[in-house]
């Protein structure tokens, strides 16, 4: 499937958008469809990208984080979000053998009590919103306040990019190169 709306580039857009492009660009050698995307409401991309990459940043570990952020993608079928976020769990030591049994978190001996304790947080938040209070306080047993908003935040903004994505058909990098 093609992304629904054109993906821009550099030449497309106005000063603001072409030096957050360079920016990206710098740090990772490539501008991801999702903000090729996200350019064409230009006032939406700095604050975005003032905000996401803080959503790294805090007392949770970033293999919790990034298994609740693969597995509410998992969920919402964002095959994007799946593999751009499977690929960072990998390089914070999230074994390929644990993405794999995400599905079956809660009874993979691949996963600690703690871990099936977040995969259980993400899939509540992204499939039902509320989520049980008894695993609430079970977590803040286990995580600190600012360890388990970080949790929250992340859940919700794989929600976000998980919808933005899905809506708009963003391919992977390599499949629309492929295409194009």
């Amino acid at each position: 499937m093609a992304a629904r709306v054109p993906y821009l580039d550099r030449a497309q857009v106005g000063p603001e958008i072409q030096s957050i492009f360079d920016t990206l660009l710098k740090a990772s050698g490539r501008v991801l469809n999702f903000y090729r995307l996200m350019a064409h409401h230009a006032r939406s991309m700095g604050p975005f990208l003032a905000w996401y990459p803080q959503l790294r940043e805090g007392p949770l570990d970033l293999k919790l984080r990034y298994l609740a952020y693969v597995r509410a993608s998992q969920l919402n079928r964002c095959r994007y979000c799946v593999t751009h976020n499977g690929a960072a769990a990998r390089r914070v030591g999230v074994s390929r053998e644990q993405l794999d049994a995400l599905a079956d978190g809660q009874t993979s001996p691949l996963f600690s009590d703690l871990e099936r304790l977040v995969l259980r947080y993400a899939e509540q938040m992204t499939t039902r919103v509320q989520v049980d209070p008894t695993l609430v306080e079970t977590l803040r047993a286990r995580l600190d306040s600012e360890a388990l908003v970080q949790l929250t935040l992340t859940v919700a903004a794989a929600n976000f990019t998980n919808r933005f994505n899905e809506a708009l058909g963003t391919e992977l990098e390599f499949e629309e190169a492929r295409h194009g």
